[in-house]
């Protein structure tokens, strides 16, 4: 995109995981002009609408959005809200955060590779871009439901970060809504890995299948399971030498979760099979995604910064029954979400801490009413791991056993960080922090 020009940008709402509040900020960033259609229940959006308003967007009412979408210059899909009919037919551009980021100008000359399937998107494409850093190429991951790709975006527009490559996890509705905002003609890519099954498509006129809307002639190389390649081959929308089905027999990860899909990825863009494997060594796994930062004292730090929605929270904790958690959460609330979502997380923690933020606010007096103990709200990480570490050390002593410090804030990290990638960094800081101060 890279318009100089100030566009008329229309954003069909916040979104359920606040995809709307990530494009409104990427676009006022620019300079654009940016209308909102509001919630039609505003309660718990109050305070990202203001952050907004206070940067320059207007929150208009659904019915003034049908006659806006005709003077828009672009109008912005949010994952989960459909475009009505009248707005679609008026509208002269639409585009998502996936089409954005692929279509603007200075991500052309990067090498895009897009990683989609049913199950294991998010270990390949953390595996993947991990190790290509590790060869020295500048890759970045846009992870896929739960986050809006307009954060790297952001951060390419702004000249932050410099990539070589975008490396792009992609669920089947993530494409449909992708194909629809290019028309179904997609810019290059470089490289498709496909971790485990995709509709085929049955001929090269069959354009109902997930698989025939985003595999096509711009496709330079297409990875995809041994098993699916007849099929694909079959169908006739991309040409035999285009096609490479996995695992090969020198493959060193078969059936690896993650690396396996990876390494040929990476090998297809020509890198040696000793170089790659070499680079996957120092992979510890994805991080914010339940990493493991530290273990200190019979305690183990675990850094999910990137759970920014309450069901993340439950999902996180249901793997660590057994063991005493003591809870880290809070932050900014970009939509209406329903604080109910974090209780059975809550009751389950030993210690609850909290990070400041509008979701936060909304959720203290839920605490009081239910007589739950916390400690915060803290501005600072720092602050908030010392907290729960104190907790922690504290429950440690009574019973002799291991404990959890958890970082999974069930909320974006907008008013105290850049972004979740950031809060992330700050845990892993924070507990280096312990260390260095008992050592000193």
């Amino acid at each position: 995109m890279s318009i100089m020009t100030q566009m008329r940008v229309l954003i069909l709402g916040l979104g359920a995981s606040g995809g709307g509040a990530e494009a409104a900020e990427y676009y006022l960033k620019l300079g654009h002009s940016v209308k909102i259609i509001e919630p039609a229940d505003k309660r718990g959006t109050e305070a990202m609408m203001q952050l907004l308003e206070s940067k320059g967007a207007v929150f208009i009412t659904k019915d003034e959005a049908m006659e806006e979408a005709g003077d828009a210059d672009l109008v912005v899909k949010i994952p989960g809200i459909p475009i009505p009919y009248i707005i679609k037919r008026k509208a002269k551009r639409t585009t998502n955060d996936i089409a954005a980021l692929l279509t603007d100008s200075k991500t052309e000359k990067m090498t895009k590779i897009i990683i989609a399937g049913a199950k294991g998107k998010t270990s390949t494409a953390s595996a993947l871009s991990d190790a290509l850093r590790s060869l020295g190429v500048r890759a970045a991951f846009s992870e896929g439901i739960g986050f809006s790709a307009f954060h790297l975006l952001s951060d390419i527009e702004n000249d932050e970060r410099r990539y070589d490559a975008i490396v792009i996890e992609m669920s089947l509705w993530q494409i449909k809504d992708t194909a629809a905002s290019l028309g179904y003609v997609w810019p290059r890519i470089d490289i498709i890995g496909v971790t485990d099954t995709i509709p085929i498509p049955t001929s090269p006129s069959d354009a109902t299948s997930e698989g025939a809307m985003f595999i096509g002639p711009w496709v330079r190389r297409l990875i995809i399971p041994r098993f699916l390649k007849g099929k694909m081959l079959f169908s006739g929308i991309i040409p035999k030498a285009k096609v490479k089905g996995y695992p090969s027999l020198r493959n060193p990860f078969r059936n690896g979760a993650g690396t396996e899909l990876a390494w040929e990825c990476i090998r297809a863009m020509g890198f040696r099979a000793k170089d790659i494997q070499a680079a996957f060594r120092g992979y510890k796994g994805i991080p914010n995604r339940l990493e493991l930062v530290a273990v200190k004292d019979g305690i183990s730090f675990i850094n999910d910064s990137s759970s920014v929605l309450p069901l993340s929270v439950s999902f996180s904790m249901r793997g660590m029954k057994g063991t005493p958690v003591h809870l880290i959460l809070g932050g900014t609330d970009k939509s209406h979400t329903d604080i109910s979502e974090l209780e059975a997380a809550i009751d389950e923690a030993v210690s609850v801490t909290l990070l400041s933020g509008s979701l936060t606010e909304k959720l203290i007096p839920v605490l009081h009413y239910e007589d739950v103990r916390f400690s915060g709200p803290f501005d600072r990480m720092e602050d908030a791991v010392r907290s729960a570490y104190g907790a922690a050390l504290s429950h440690r002593g009574r019973r002799d056993s291991s404990e959890i410090i958890l970082l999974s804030p069930g909320a974006y990290a907008d008013e105290h960080f850049a972004n979740e990638f950031e809060r992330g960094a700050a845990f892993r800081a924070a507990v280096e922090a312990i260390g260095a101060s008992e050592k000193g």
